[in-house]
């Protein structure tokens, strides 16, 4: 995914800001220096899911119920709050006003919950039969999803990709997914049984002729072609491990600026297998592993960003490939790449030995087949497990399954505390989270990373960021802090075609449509400061960027607005709004206009995204 470039210029605002609120203050009394104490102190934030024997969550908690250990040794709660916004009667809610033609605004239908929820499609670890299967539950479970339930659909293939940004809207997800799903595609690095068939016929062709003949040129022959493929298998994993933990990490950055938890569910086929490697029966370890610490900061990133996993084998409950349509027959002729249970038709009964060799090849293939299952299930499991999450598997119900997650995942209790270990060098810290009940199952993140020395220079030089910049990627939730609505027309008449641009990206290349947005901002949440003379003022911060579906910035304009309300426009604003407007200019094709307004005096945002070939249609 694409990130734009910073083009917020918040230090200016900052600046009038400063002006504003310097305006009336007494002077100091001496110019004596003043001594500044700078302390950083770290503070844990653990989302914690309780569900009882029957896997439903438990609501009506209290702090005194839970108990946080750190390494071993007892925190002290800071901060407890129920996140339980599914249970408050939200389809009850009346709704709003129908809004004219091409007004748009960021005031949710439903109060939304306070978690999102990505469902994240897996083409590159999945077989084209499982996600069709994958596809037609995701439909069913959209099509009636709880009220203020906001989702947002991802697609792995090669790369990441948004196919739906977080909507509360079931028919734009049910669509999204229906326009994936008529062109379903599997990653050429991702094996099937019919072409991991083909690469071993030549090898066992090779061996046949050389146990017959006894030539020792032909077995060598053999064993190169084995080693050949052995390596292409090595390549493509190695290729697919390293693309699933990029994209992972992606999900983490884009999903760190939404507030809240968040709960990636991962409808996957195959995790590769060298994400981790197995140490017992019991646990997993990255140890071992060539990507051991890329896949730890990976499950740290999307701890930290407070992402729980929820990987769902897509291929629910598997079949063995002994017993798949897919793979040539077996026999003992083939050595152990053959798939079928039954032997060839070759006109003349096999002898005893030849049926022990096709009873032990099958065999053999069903114990391949387990323990690749049992690793794969293992994985899902510590994969849930470190962020929060929970794992589903060996279930045919997909649709039951999401449902679940989601709606556990949106029932959760958030837990905060100051380690009493403030010595921070960069190591791992373990966390323990138990209930006074103990026949409560608990999902959370089991740790975290102590910042090095060099994490704490980096922090520093990023604190005063931009806040608005973290909620204006493509495909973000709406975000209602400040709320406001706004009209977005194509200008009448267009401008001539040698017109200079509406919009800062001067590579914008002709032909593009120039959009009108009207903005109406409720001045609710804004920190306006009254003068002498009854004049309110403030500066927000307002941006505009048009997107390509993959998330690459077309156009885009981000500017500081300087507001004075006087008291006989009062009663005007709380009505209407504070009104503004911007001209954009944006190319033909599937394109969607991001909005973001942020007060940054009160540090409150508002943002709504909306497709602009919408517009157009309703245009005409």
């Amino acid at each position: 995914m694409h990130r734009l470039p910073c083009i917020l210029r918040l230090a200016i605002c900052f600046q009038l800001c400063a002006t504003v609120y310097s305006q009336g203050l007494p002077a100091p009394e001496t110019e004596a220096p003043v001594t500044i104490l700078k302390l950083n102190v770290r503070t844990v934030l653990v989302d914690v899911v309780v569900t009882d024997k029957d896997n439903r969550a438990v609501p009506g908690l209290q702090r005194e119920d839970f108990q946080v250990l750190e390494d071993g040794k007892p925190q002290t709660i800071s901060f407890f709050e129920p996140n339980f916004a599914a249970d408050s009667g939200a389809a009850n809610t009346a709704p709003g006003p129908r809004l004219p033609l091409n007004t748009f605004s960021n005031i949710p239908p439903t109060p939304p919950s306070n978690s999102v929820n990505v469902l994240l499609m897996d083409a590159l670890n999945t077989q084209v039969a499982d996600q069709s299967n994958v596809h037609k539950q995701m439909v069913k479970y959209l099509a009636n999803i709880p009220p203020g339930i906001r989702i947002g659909v991802f697609l792995l293939s090669e790369r990441l990709r948004i196919i739906q940004g977080f909507t509360q809207d079931s028919g734009l997800l049910r669509s999204s997914i229906a326009k994936f799903a008529a062109n379903p595609s599997t990653s050429a690095l991702l094996p099937t049984a019919s072409s991991i068939a083909a690469l071993d016929a030549p090898v066992n062709i090779e061996l046949e002729q050389a146990a017959e003949s006894g030539d020792v040129d032909t077995a060598a022959m053999a064993a190169g072609l084995q080693q050949f493929q052995d390596q292409q298998g090595f390549f493509e994993t190695n290729e697919r491990t390293i693309l699933t933990l990029d994209s992972l990490q992606q999900i983490a950055r884009y999903l760190a600026g939404v507030p809240g938890r968040k709960n990636l569910i991962w409808f996957v086929g195959a995790i590769p297998q060298c994400l981790a490697a197995m140490t017992s029966e019991s646990e997993l370890t990255a140890a071992g592993c060539p990507y051991e610490e890329k896949y730890a900061k990976t499950m740290d990133m999307l701890a930290d960003a407070r992402v729980s996993v929820y990987p769902i084998d897509a291929a629910g409950a598997a079949t063995d490939s002994l017993y798949t349509a897919d793979g040539p027959p077996a026999s003992a002729d083939l050595g152990v790449a053959g798939s079928s249970a039954t032997a060839p038709n070759l006109g003349a009964q096999p002898s005893a030995a030849a049926f022990q060799q096709l009873n032990s090849n099958q065999t053999a293939s069903l114990q391949s087949d387990y323990q690749q299952r049992a690793l794969a299930h293992m994985q899902m499991d510590q994969l849930a497990k470190v962020t929060g999450g929970s794992a589903v598997y060996e279930s045919n119900g997909i649709k039951n399954a999401l449902s679940k997650a989601i709606d556990n995942g949106s029932r959760y209790y958030t837990l905060a505390y100051t380690p009493t270990n403030r010595a921070e060098v960069g190591k791992e810290r373990k966390i323990v989270i138990r209930t006074a009940n103990g026949n409560y199952k608990l999902s959370y993140r089991r740790g975290y990373f102590e910042d090095s020395p060099k994490d704490k220079k980096l922090v520093d030089l990023t604190q005063a960021g931009d806040p608005l910049r973290p909620l204006m990627d493509r495909g973000m939730p709406n975000f209602t802090e400040l709320r406001y609505r706004m009209r977005v027309v194509p200008a009448n008449p267009q401008p001539a075609a040698d017109a200079a641009h509406a919009g800062d990206n001067a590579e914008l290349k002709p032909p593009a449509t120039r959009y009108t947005v009207n903005f109406w901002l409720a001045p609710d949440g804004l920190a306006l400061i009254p003068g002498p003379d009854g004049v309110r003022r403030g500066t927000i911060e307002v941006a505009l960027v048009a997107y390509n579906h993959d998330g690459k910035p077309l156009n885009w304009q981000a500017r500081s607005i300087g507001l004075a309300i006087r008291p006989e426009q009062e009663a005007m604003v709380q009505t209407s709004g504070i009104p503004f407007h911007f001209d954009l200019d944006a190319p033909p094709g599937d394109v969607y206009l991001r909005t973001g307004i942020c007060d940054p005096s009160s540090s409150k945002a508002g943002t709504l995204e909306i497709p602009l070939r919408a517009v157009l249609l309703a245009e005409k």
